[in-house]
C-alpha cells in the first residue's frame, strides 16, 4: 500500500522508484522468499509490472531468483548497504574498540546489537578462541523478549510502551524462562534494569550464556547493548563478566556524551 501525499508534495514523487523500494520492504524475518503474483497482489500492480521490477532489481543485485522458480529474496546488494550503514554509524565506531576489548579481557565472544522494532540485529561480533563459543554473525537478527540483548535494549519502555510495540506480535517462547506476554516481559525488564544488566542462561540456546548491558547516547536514549556470550562450560563466573560489560556499556555510553 503506498502512502499518500499532499498534492503540493505528489509532483516530487518518482512513482517507479517507491514502487521498487515497496517490493524490498515486503521481506522480513517471517518472509524470506516472495513470488511475483504475491508482489503484483500486495503492491496492487499488474503481474507484467511486477516482474519486470523484480527483474530490473534482480539485474541490479538487489533481489536473487530462486533457481527454476518466479520467486525471489534479497540479493546480496541489500544486504550490503545495511551492514555498510551499521559499520558507518557513530555507536558502532565507538563501540568496536570496546567490544575487542571485551572479547580480549574475559576471552568469551563479545557483541554489540542495536533494536529494530520487536528484534535485536548484530552489528560488531569478536568472536572467542573456543571450541563450544557463543559466535553470532553481524546481521543476525532476534527477538528482543527472548533474548538478553534484546531486554537491555528495552530498558527506557514502560509498561504502556511495550504494549504498544508489541501489540500484534506474538511472542514465542524458546524456553521455559522466556516471557510471553507484555506483564511477563516487563516483570522481567524492571527486575534487570535494577541490577543494570541482563542475563540468559539457557534461556534462547541451551547451553548458552548471555550477559548484556545497554549503552546510551548523550540524551540517555538506550542506542545500542554490548554482551559476552558463551558456553555453560566455559563461562562460569558471572559476577567478574558482569563487571567487565557494565565497564564496557560504559565506555561507550561515554564516548556517545552520556554523563549520568
Amino acid at each position: 500500500m503506498m502512502p499518500q501525499d499532499e498534492p503540493e508534495q505528489a509532483r516530487y514523487i518518482v512513482t517507479a522508484l517507491r514502487r521498487g523500494l515497496s517490493i524490498l520492504t515486503l521481506f522480513h524475518r517471517e518472509r524470506r522468499v516472495i513470488s511475483v503474483p504475491d508482489i503484483a497482489f500486495e503492491l496492487r500492480l499488474s503481474r507484467a509490472t511486477a516482474f519486470r521490477m523484480a527483474y530490473t532489481l534482480e539485474r541490479d543485485g538487489y533481489l536473487q531468483r530462486l533457481p527454476n522458480s518466479n520467486a525471489f529474496q534479497l540479493g546480496a546488494k541489500v544486504l550490503m548497504l545495511g551492514f555498510d550503514y551499521f559499520q558507518g554509524t557513530e555507536v558502532v565506531s565507538c563501540g568496536r574498540e570496546a567490544v575487542y576489548a571485551l572479547r580480549d579481557r574475559t576471552g568469551f565472544s563479545a557483541h554489540m546489537c542495536v533494536r529494530d522494532g520487536t528484534e535485536i540485529v548484530y552489528v560488531l561480533n569478536a568472536a572467542s578462541n573456543h571450541r563450544l563459543r557463543g559466535d553470532i554473525p553481524v546481521g543476525t537478527r532476534y527477538p528482543c523478549h527472548a533474548v538478553a540483548s534484546g531486554r537491555a535494549l528495552l530498558f527506557g519502555m514502560s509498561e504502556a510502551d511495550l504494549a504498544t510495540l508489541y501489540r500484534g506480535v506474538t511472542m514465542h517462547a524458546f524456553s521455559d524462562q522466556t516471557p510471553t506476554t507484555v506483564v511477563e516481559l516487563f516483570t522481567t525488564i524492571e527486575s534487570e534494569r535494577e541490577q543494570g544488566y541482563a542475563a540468559n542462561i539457557s534461556g534462547f540456546v541451551s547451553g548458552i550464556v548471555s550477559l548484556s548491558a545497554p549503552v546510551r547516547d548523550r540524551d540517555g536514549s538506550i542506542v545500542a547493548a554490548i554482551n559476552v556470550s558463551d558456553s555453560e562450560t566455559v563461562l562460569k563466573d558471572l559476577a567478574s563478566v558482569r563487571e567487565e560489560v557494565l565497564l564496557a556499556a560504559a565506555q561507550v555510553s561515554a564516548q556517545l556524551g552520556w554523563r549520568g
